[in-house]
């Protein structure tokens, strides 16, 4: 069975252990609602209270003695049973001199609880605190009184999010400083200053509320009900309300002509759900069948890369209209018609202008040498005192060559936190300038399935597709890689050999067998396998021919985005070379790579191929579900757009598509058991050939210089966690 840990008590324990750290805090009045978790099975571990003790031990000051005790038992109410304890002793001798207090802290957290499931069908919902006052900015104040903007307690919610500390309240000011590598490097921002309907917590697991403060489904999943939160507000101000995702839903994701290929957070299958207003702070999504995963889809449901894309729930309506339909204005503007115009003013990294929701709101397009960002003052989310967030002022990035600049910069102190085209590989010289470069090395471990693989294109066509197609091809090249030889090459021996499954302990892990087929480093195995296929011969150059006689390459086309993806391109491509496969590795633009996937035109791809075991959320990377499966393009191309673009997939391939439509519909058991039949099929067939796991290389060694607080030691990492947002940025200070 899957284990699903609920972290909303969590959250809000940590909240009150933090509130206790903020010697200026507002004292909040403690609301709690009740957290109704729905289950055909549950079990509940014991609940553990929180306990914070203060003490203030004696100062001496000169012809005095001043003795403080206090003691404070918090309290925490949980549904169905509250425990309520509070004791509270104070002794004290005023006298009028500044005195120094020591303080000792004693902290003990625990998650109240953990649900075992059957089935997952869990409502969302986050313990409410009211606060008398409101916190923010000196900035945001100055422009308060210069009649720039209404007061705080005008611009925050009724009911904002509570962020959790990771150590301490905050303070406000600062510009975050990080690299970037162009104009296609969007996720470099985004992961930063992200906001979903829910998000996930720092463990990668928990789904905790965000924009919707709760998510309730029906019986069956069939429906969900989110809560928007009342009086929210777009960065200019303007109600953000159920209006603004019925317009996402009727006008933008059903108009055809704008939103050919649907949005994953929205279909079922080849159904797609519905939108619906009950008011305007409840809507509901409703599917033609049971949708057991809608939270977990819903959280990867955001505009964390290209703000082109359709899978967000929302857009501004009283912005993006005014583009519906208007051939005119697109004429005015250079488009050849108003789809192009709605398309370039729906990306925030082309159209600052568009009014956002997130932490921060980009000030200048991307593609410039330095991009700016700016805090939104009407974000909807406060720490345990009541100050609005965020902490930090601005995020700018600053356009670089490559990671060996990127890597100087930060030696230099330049870069404040980034762990995105940090490389594993340059651990090593960055760790040793560590006291050198003000900043310190964090490890957030990888949870995705494979930290580098080569993805073969199945669905390319032609005598070089042909070989593609046939899987002891696949096995042969996997069998060539010596991947021990990789590990300590281009993982510092962090990495774990594997195939294309999620780690050892996922609940959906398949099996060791099943992780270690054809992961042997076999030259003779491998030899074997390619002459059985018919490329036996060989030409004047000694390089295997296509079973017409005629030569070919094969090409490995990679990107230097994030770690040893080149580096791995290029032993691959020695390892094939040595059983004679002609193999060239391509080292080419992130930008080049995606169009040569979107056209059918690569044949081997070292890119991202991470879903994290989330493959009924996050399908992508394990199977063809859209063109960025490296494993076929054109299959998941046809798939998107329910076979009117792309290429119809074979009997193996749709099965795999089957399956993953299955999977939200039926309950945790009956879904694992189709996991673990698509990751052994995935295994099987070699569509992705992985090299290692479980190493820090993707976004996982994360740079942060020394005055910059409350950043985690290790927070989930993987493409569908967003990395870094599961370590909160809203909450990050400058000391």
């Amino acid at each position: 069975m899957r284990k699903v840990v609920l972290s909303v008590f969590a959250l809000f324990v940590l909240s009150l252990v933090a509130a206790a750290c903020g010697e200026d805090a507002a004292a909040p009045q403690i609301i709690t609602k009740e957290v109704v978790v729905e289950k055909e099975v549950l079990v509940e571990v014991p609940v553990e209270v929180v306990v914070e003790k203060e003490v203030v031990r004696t100062v001496e000051v000169p012809g005095e003695t001043i003795v403080v005790e206090k003691e404070v038992v918090r309290t925490v109410e949980v549904a169905g049973e509250t425990i309520v304890v509070t004791q509270e002793v104070v002794k004290e001798v005023p006298v009028e001199v500044v005195v120094t207090k020591e303080v000792i802290k004693e902290v003990e957290v625990r998650v109240p609880f953990e649900v075992i499931v059957e089935k997952e069908v869990v409502k969302i919902v986050e313990v409410q605190v009211a606060f008398t006052s409101f916190g923010e900015a000196p900035g945001l104040t100055q422009k308060v009184q210069a009649g720039e903007l209404p007061p705080v307690n005008q611009r925050v919610p009724k009911d904002p999010m509570l962020i959790p500390m990771f150590g301490e309240i905050g303070k406000y000011g600062g510009t975050l400083r990080r690299g970037y590598l162009g104009p296609a490097d969007g996720c470099n921002f985004f992961r930063v200053s992200k906001a979903g309907l829910v998000r996930f917590s720092s463990d990668g697991l928990s789904i905790v509320p965000a924009v919707a403060r709760e998510l309730t489904p029906n019986a069956d999943g069939s429906v969900w009900t989110a809560k928007l939160r009342s009086g929210m507000k777009w960065s200019d101000g303007m109600p953000f309300t159920a209006d603004d995702l019925i317009f996402q839903y009727k006008d933008v994701i059903l108009n055809d002509e704008l939103t050919p290929g649907k949005p994953p957070f929205l279909r079922l299958g080849a159904s797609l759900g519905e939108v619906l207003k009950l008011d305007d702070t409840t809507v509901q999504f409703s599917f033609a069948q049971p949708n057991f995963l809608f939270s977990e889809i819903a959280v990867q449901a955001d505009e964390a890369c290209f703000g082109s894309t359709r899978n967000i729930p929302w857009a501004p309506k009283h912005y993006m209209s005014q583009f519906i339909n208007n051939s005119a204005l697109a004429k005015s503007e250079g488009f050849d018609d108003w789809t192009q115009l709605y398309n370039n003013k729906t990306q925030y990294n082309l159209n600052p202008d568009k009014p956002a929701i997130t932490p921060w709101r980009l000030t200048t397009p991307l593609g410039g040498q330095l991009v700016r960002s700016e805090r939104n003052a009407y974000f909807w989310a406060v720490d345990p005192a009541g100050n609005q967030l965020p902490y930090i002022d601005g995020i700018t990035m600053l356009l670089v060559a490559d990671r060996e600049v990127l890597q100087i910069k930060a030696i230099a102190g330049e870069i404040d936190v980034q762990s995105r085209h940090i490389a594993l590989e340059d651990f090593p010289i960055l760790k040793d300038n560590e006291k050198a470069g003000g900043y310190t090395i964090l490890q957030w471990p990888h949870a995705g399935e494979t930290d580098a693989g080569l993805g073969i294109n199945t669905s390319l066509e032609g005598p070089i597709g042909d070989i593609l197609k046939q899987k002891d091809f696949r096995n042969a090249l996997s069998h060539a890689l010596n991947r021990d030889e990789m590990n300590e090459i281009s993982f510092l021996g962090l990495g774990v050999p594997r195939g294309h499954v999620p780690p050892r302990g996922h609940p959906f892990y398949p099996g060791d067998e099943v992780a270690n087929k054809y992961m042997d480093f076999d030259q003779d195995k491998a030899n074997a396998l390619l002459d059985g296929i018919g490329l036996d011969k060989r030409g004047a150059d000694t390089f295997r021919q296509l079973p017409d006689g005629s030569d070919w390459q094969l090409i490995i086309t990679a990107t230097c985005a994030f770690g040893a993806w080149c580096d791995i391109a290029e032993q691959a491509a020695r390892a094939w070379t040595l059983v004679g496969v002609n193999t060239k590795a391509d080292i080419v633009t992130r930008s080049l790579l995606s169009t040569r996937l979107d056209a059918n035109e690569s044949m081997v791809t070292v890119w991202n191929q991470i879903s994290a075991g989330f493959i009924f959320s996050a399908p992508q990377h394990v199977v063809p579900v859209n063109s960025g499966y490296q494993g076929g393009p054109a299959y998941g191309m046809w798939y998107a757009t329910n076979g009117a673009e792309g290429i119809e997939p074979p009997p193996e391939i749709k099965m795999l598509q089957d399956l993953m439509d299955k999977g939200p519909t039926v309950g945790d058991v009956e879904r694992t058991a189709i996991a673990k039949q698509i990751y052994t099929e995935v295994a099987d067939q070699q569509y992705i050939i992985a090299t290692l796991g479980s190493s820090p290389m993707v976004q996982g060694v994360l740079i942060k210089k020394n005055n910059v607080h409350n950043v985690p030691a290790a927070a989930a990492n993987s493409w569908p966690h967003r990395t870094p947002n599961t370590g909160f940025p809203e909450q990050w200070w400058f000391d």
